[in-house]
């Protein structure tokens, strides 16, 4: 298994850092978790095509999570001829709705859709990459997850846990792949809610895994803001807790994206948590 930070900024945009998307090589599929703005140049940064991405699993519907699922779907769906399976999406509640409105029928897109599945010119290029004409429309069909649970594929599978983060506004997962006795976890966004850290679910979601990669977008909020950002204690008791082998932070924003700010994080988290650290950083790669 492969893991590659396509994404590990905020909702703000960086020149360094584009938002939240995390790229597992895993079995015979690619697997995007996420796709914030920006990550679809990232991912051609890592030598990816669109045609190459099977599968792509929301965390939650923030824009910051889900904006290049957009350019990456109908790249994928343009660049593809008749042989080319499709690219499954997987996401909470409302995913459907997100896709359908931008590209169904009736959809933000259905000019641009219907000229490409009409016009002349765009039925030659469809020809030209292997395709028999009519055209098909993309196929939107999402599938919606609620509450935990897992989903098996070949040779690997992918688990979750719901996550704290704007409820009841939004529903918020947190995953976990394994494959071949290794685990990657993905904490999604997460606001603190209890004193003694990270809810049962996340905890057990996490155990054991030989990477984590959470969600650090805050400093020293624990001691003034109790039910906001994940801080850097907060994210070493998880680690620590759930025995986690290497522990990679991301989703930072330029307010803790310095020199100074990042010695102090990285020290704060080494009080608390012994393993292996790593600040994310866009195009990362790990091994398992």
């Amino acid at each position: 298994m492969k893991i590659t930070l396509l994404g590990t900024g905020s909702p703000l945009p960086a020149l360094k850092r584009a938002s939240s998307s995390y790229m597992v090589e895993v079995g015979h599929d690619v697997v995007l978790i996420d796709h914030g703005p920006g990550s679809f140049q990232r991912l051609m940064q890592a030598g990816k095509r669109a045609t190459d991405i099977t599968h792509v699993f929301l965390s939650h519907l923030h824009f910051d999570h889900c904006a290049d699922l957009i350019r990456l779907f109908h790249h994928r769906w343009d660049a593809s001829g008749d042989d080319t399976p499709p690219m499954r999406i997987h996401g909470p509640d409302g995913t459907q709705q997100f896709i359908d409105r931008v590209f169904g029928t009736q959809g933000a897109f259905s000019r641009d859709l219907r000229s490409r599945t009409q016009h002349p010119l765009s039925i030659g290029a469809y020809r030209e990459r292997g395709g028999t004409p009519p055209r098909p429309w993309p196929d939107t069909r999402v599938t919606e997850l609620a509450g935990p649970g897992v989903v098996e594929f070949d040779g690997w599978r992918i688990l979750r846990c719901e996550v704290p983060h704007f409820q009841p506004y939004l529903e918020s997962f947190g995953y976990r792949v394994e494959a071949d006795g290794k685990s990657f976890v993905y904490t999604s966004d997460v606001n603190l809610t209890l004193p003694e850290g990270a809810p049962p679910a996340l905890r057990e979601l996490a155990q054991g895994a030989d990477l984590l990669v959470h969600y650090l977008n805050a400093f020293a909020f624990e001691a003034k803001a109790p039910g906001g950002l994940a801080g850097p204690r907060f994210v070493a008791r998880l680690a620590k807790e759930a025995g986690v082998k290497t522990l990679v932070t991301s989703h930072h924003g330029p307010w803790i994206d310095t020199d100074d700010v990042r010695a102090q994080v990285l020290a704060e988290i080494g009080t608390v948590y012994r393993g292996r650290v790593v600040w994310g950083e866009d195009l990362m790669e790990f091994e398992l």
